[in-house]
């Protein structure tokens, strides 16, 4: 019993994170105030570390740095303007919420937009891929030929899966349309599959902490 004490004692935080992770695994046998308790205190912790980040990572390099190092007051417009958000509790003076909610959406939409114009319209230029490629001496490129109509088959026919603004009455749109949908059950299977191996990635991160770091049955 003294040499268990003495290796809690010399290692509190392995303990802690084999209790921890023993715990919220025994959600898997069916919900329990066990599982319940190290879930608050997660959420707890997550809680509380936001709270750091919020003042490391905005408050103290965006206000105080700026405001009380560097002597530029005018930021404090900026933070005066933030705190409107909390007159949403307010009866009398919820509209003054309306403005910096409104300032945050414009430019959130305006971030999407870019966002969405540098990630996709790239990819719409690079859908564009020539049928015939030939090699640096000249010849057929078979391989990359074959690959490009292999995209362009697939890319079409997933395209003519979501017209739906007219009755697909033809026989080859409709064969197009199943094989497209085809195409995106067996794209949409390899991302539920990564998804199930990065969950398994976790599990035996998880299995190799507790039989490793804490109970040192494997080396």
């Amino acid at each position: 019993m003294d040499a268990l004490w003495q290796d809690i004692l010399s290692r509190p935080g392995v303990y802690a994170g084999a209790i921890c992770t023993i715990g919220l695994m025994t959600l898997i046998y069916r919900e329990n105030a066990f599982y319940r308790f190290f879930e608050h205190v997660f959420i707890g912790l997550a809680a509380g570390f936001s709270i750091v980040v919020l003042i490391k990572e905005i408050l103290d390099p965006f206000l105080y740095q700026p405001v009380f190092k560097k002597g530029e007051w005018y930021w404090t417009f900026v933070f005066m303007f933030g705190l409107l958000f909390y007159f949403i509790h307010s009866r009398k003076y919820n509209w003054l919420s309306r403005l910096p909610i409104g300032f945050l959406m414009g430019f959130s939409a305006g971030q999407a937009f870019q966002g969405f114009a540098n990630t996709y319209l790239p990819q719409l230029a690079k859908s564009f891929r020539p049928l015939y490629v030939t090699k640096p001496d000249g010849a057929l490129d078979m391989a990359q030929a074959v690959n490009n109509l292999i995209f362009m088959i697939v890319l079409v026919t997933v395209m003519s899966y979501f017209f739906f603004s007219f009755e697909q009455r033809s026989k080859v749109i409709r064969s197009s349309a199943q094989f497209g949908r085809w195409v995106m059950m067996v794209a949409f299977g390899a991302i539920f599959g990564t998804t199930i191996m990065a969950r398994m990635a976790l599990l035996f991160d998880r299995m190799y902490f507790i039989f490793s770091d804490w109970l040192k049955l494997v080396q």
